[in-house]
Order: C-alpha cells, then structure tokens, then sequence
C-alpha cells in the first residue's frame, strides 16, 4: 500500500504541486540540476553529464547505508523493483555522504545494481539544498531523503518525499512519477 506522500512534478511550462509545497526542502521543480563527480561503490568517478547522456536519472537520496535501516529497506526495495523503474523511464542513482567503501559493502550486502555515490564533504547534498541542517555527530552532513527525477537536459522534472525520514518514496511513486514525465 502506499501511504501519503508529496511529489511535485512540472510538464513543459505548467506545474501540478500535490500536498505541502513548502514542507519539501530542496531545488524546485524546473531548476537545472547542479552537476557533479562523485565515485561510486567501486572508486570510478561518474558525473551527472555522463549519467544523463544515457537518458533520464531519478537521483535517490539517502541518510546511509551504514547506520539507518530505513535507507537499507528502501535500497532494498529500490534493487527489487529495478527493472519496472527502468522500464517506466529513468534509471536510479543513489547519493549519500557515505564513503565509498560503506557504498561497496552496501553494494555488495544489499545486492544494489544501481550505482551508489559517495558524496563525502556533503557538497552535493548542499547544491540541491536537501541537507538536514540539524542533523549533529556522525549524522551530521545527511541529506533529507528524496528523490529528484531529472530528464536527458539536466531539468529537475518531479520531486519526491515524505514528512518523516522514517518513510520513503516507494518504488511505484518513482515509477508513476517516471510514467508520467513521458
């Protein structure tokens, strides 16, 4: 079952907010998504301009793969529901302040497929202005989980989140979010 959630998505000039507007941290809708390098679980370095030359992305951001249990079921259900995301469209990328090496153990205890990136220093975080700004010890650097769709151009398309970190944009809203940017 999905529960409530908030997804904003933009089609061409018009844009359909659903629930709370204000209460989703982050770059709007219609915004270009600020580029980056960051490695992956096996220490390559990937850019957002390489990863969008193969078509649009739904960039997936999660507190850790370490520490929090709500972002293991969430890559879990991600990894699961891998091919029906990918056939609605975008193709899923994973961002944490985790560092590579957490992101090759997630990769590998986990069974992800999807690449995982390490944005150590939380800079990425920053740039899409998701970092949850009380947040203090190891936590501190975590982004607010939530999932940009973003097209082929570089154009943020839709958005997705909860109100508690607790709960995730599940597979479906992606896939739904994706199907409907087509």
């Amino acid at each position: 079952m999905i529960k409530s959630f908030i997804v904003l998505t933009a089609f061409a000039s018009t844009v359909a907010l659903h629930a709370g507007e204000m209460s989703v941290p982050g770059l709007a809708i219609g915004a270009r998504a600020p580029g980056f390098a960051l490695k992956n679980s096996a220490g390559a370095d990937v850019t957002l301009a390489s990863l969008l030359d193969r078509g649009p992305i739904a960039l997936v951001f999660y507190r850790s793969a370490d520490w929090c249990p709500y972002c293991k079921k969430q890559l879990q259900d991600l990894q699961k529901n891998l091919g029906s995301i990918e056939q609605a469209g975008v193709r899923l990328v994973g961002i944490s302040y985790d560092s590579v090496a957490v992101g090759a153990a997630a990769t590998a205890k986990l069974g992800v497929a999807f690449p995982l990136l390490s944005d150590a220093g939380s800079k990425v975080i920053d740039a899409y202005g998701i970092r949850n700004a009380t947040a203090k010890g190891r936590a501190e650097g975590i982004p607010h989980p939530v999932v940009f769709l973003v097209d082929r151009q570089g154009v943020i398309r839709a958005k997705l989140a909860r109100d508690n970190y607790r709960d995730r944009p599940e597979s479906a809203e992606i896939i739904a979010a994706a199907k409907a940017l087509k």
